[in-house]
């Protein structure tokens, strides 16, 4: 990317001063932590629902603020409904739920009030909430309202989202079934149409599935997809709601990759709940970014909805294609295993601070100027998932930290090693960002740049850490993390 791109990328990211910050902020003295489950042998089951978290647009006493990029984004309309998708799992003995929320993020506390509306109830084990981080969904966390100084989260639509979530969670229990459950690793899919902002140029470009089909043939049931990038293709002028290429991944998925009336390739069927993977970075499709839609062979470059088509089905097609070419391996360990660690985060961002004396957001500090939120670990069978709260860099998961001449604390060495992924023991291993939280940017330590010199030969510091809690926030979710990771057996 070239210098003057760059400045122009990183005023329109900067636009909203307080960015994701909002969710960051702080605590929740009440933490859930849920119970670990041990190992069974006996049948897994599955079941999923989905429920519509879309609001009305046109109620004049409810006005809707687009998150992402800055503030005064008004939603005009809808493009695509944007959904809790939930898919339960028990193993006989555990069972527990993991939904997908189409939002930026969604704030500890707020996901602690679902916890708390179904967990005993319906008695979970665990129950993980994760944002897809659609930057053209309505604003959770409050930062990108009308003005700096007034909140963008609209009560009556934060309860909606609570309450529409609880139901697809109660949903998917109670549509629990026996399952056959399918892992697939699909390698370097879509590099062309990801770019990283920030060196060193390291991606999560692996799409990682399971599969849930029913017992008695191959017939699917819902697909749990990861992939790591910012859906934001729409870019900033956008005013329709939307969960930008999402949208288009499991639609093609399901449904299969339509243009016009025609599918020109079939669909598996059942549901998809998409979570995203390591994005910081970050991991984005910029608004001149040329993507080829290879059906209709055309390049697309300036942000439209046939842009944000092109890259969801870069990443349906791989999965279509990755199943109807046996690249799938049956899972037969019926292990469900949760186990996570509450963590207490500085809060050194100065606007951070700030956001939260103004109540833009609604969560408050712990003990001074620090934030809780959450590590975990799930074991699906012989599949282990890590949950991170925020937007992790992938050279965090999957090696690459560097420790450029300029950082600000002149270190040698990285400090987040080793990568998290090295310390998984799965057959395959997942990583969901935006986890049970969103604290915003997680940098690695030896190269956090806001001092000069810059490294790498930068004029200007990095698009980054404006928007993190701080320097320190890395070092303690990697520890964390690996303390859970080495702990495992």
């Amino acid at each position: 990317m070239s210098d003057s791109k760059k400045r122009n990328w990183k005023k329109v990211r900067r636009s909203a001063v307080f960015v994701i910050a909002a969710g960051i902020l702080a605590a929740s003295a009440n933490v859930t932590r849920t119970a670990a489950a041990s190992d069974v042998s006996g049948t897994m089951l599955a079941g999923f629902a989905r429920e519509s978290i879309t609001p009305d647009v046109n109620d004049p006493k409810h006005p809707i603020w687009i998150a992402g990029f800055g503030q005064k984004r008004q939603a005009k309309s809808v493009h695509d409904e944007l959904l809790a998708s939930a898919v339960a799992i028990s193993n006989g003995d555990k069972k527990g739920v993991i939904v997908a929320l189409d939002a930026i993020g969604f704030m500890h506390n707020d996901i602690l009030d679902i916890r708390n509306s179904v967990q005993k109830e319906l008695a979970l084990d665990f129950v993980i909430i994760a944002s897809t981080h659609s930057h053209e969904a309505p604003d959770l966390i409050g930062i990108w309202g009308p003005s700096l100084t007034k909140t963008g989260v609209d009560a009556q639509y934060l309860d909606l989202v609570k309450q529409r979530t609880a139901l697809a969670i109660r949903k998917a229990v109670e549509r629990l079934e026996p399952v056959r459950l399918h892992r697939m690793e699909i390698a370097n899919v879509g590099a062309d149409v990801l770019v990283d902002t920030r060196m060193p140029q390291v991606f999560d470009s692996n799409v990682r599935v399971l599969r849930f089909s029913k017992p008695d043939g191959n017939q699917t049931l819902g697909t749990l997809v990861t992939w790591a990038n910012h859906p934001e293709v729409l870019w900033n002028a956008n005013t329709a709601l939307t969960s930008d290429f999402v949208h288009y991944l499991r639609t093609g998925i399901e449904s299969g990759l339509v243009y016009g009336d025609a599918a020109v390739k079939n669909g598996i069927g059942g549901e998809v709940v998409y979570i995203n993977g390591a994005v910081g970075g970050l991991m984005t499709t910029l608004d001149d970014t040329p993507v080829l839609d290879r059906v209709i062979n055309e390049t697309l470059v300036t942000p439209s909805f046939e842009k944000a088509r092109a890259v969801g089905y870069r990443v349906a097609e791989a999965v279509i294609d990755g199943i109807a070419a046996n690249k799938e391996t049956e899972i037969s360990d019926s292990t469900l295993r949760w186990t996570a660690k509450s963590i207490l985060l500085p809060v050194d961002n100065i606007k951070f601070r700030l956001a939260g004396r103004l109540k833009i957001i609604r969560r408050k500090f712990e003990s001074g100027y620090k934030t809780r939120s959450e590590v975990g670990l799930l074991r699906l069978g012989d599949t282990w998932i890590g949950t991170i709260p925020g937007e992790l860099y992938p050279e965090i998961a999957n090696g690459g930290v560097e420790a450029p001449e300029g950082n600000d604390f002149k270190l040698t060495a990285p400090v987040e090693v080793p990568p998290l992924r090295s310390a998984m023991k799965g057959g395959m291993n997942m990583l969901f960002g935006l986890a049970n939280d969103q604290i915003g940017y997680i940098v690695p330590r030896s190269q956090w740049d806001v001092k000069e010199p810059f490294t790498y030969g930068e004029s200007s510091a990095p698009y980054g850490e404006e928007n993190s809690l701080g320097p320190n926030t890395a070092p303690i979710v990697h520890k964390t993390m690996m303390e859970i990771l080495n702990g495992a057996d």
